[in-house]
Parts: C-alpha cells; sequence; structure tokens
C-alpha cells in the first residue's frame, strides 16, 4: 500500500497503487461519491 492525499478532502489515505502524481487520488469515501455519479 502506499500513502496518498485524497484531491477532493485532503486526507491521508493509503491506495492499492503507486500514485503518478499526474491523476487525482481520492480516499475510499470520496472515491465512493464519486463513483454514483
Amino acid at each position: 500500500m502506499h500513502k496518498a492525499t485524497c484531491a477532493e478532502c485532503n486526507k491521508e489515505c493509503e491506495v492499492p497503487f503507486k500514485p503518478s502524481g499526474t491523476r487525482p487520488v481520492y480516499c475510499r469515501e470520496c472515491f465512493a461519491k464519486r463513483r454514483r455519479y
């Protein structure tokens, strides 16, 4: 797991991939919210 900062809420989170820095990373809660749309 890799540490990252959520692009929406700025919370520290862990993601199963290495963030590239070119695409936004979202925590579990924000990612779930975005998927509903």
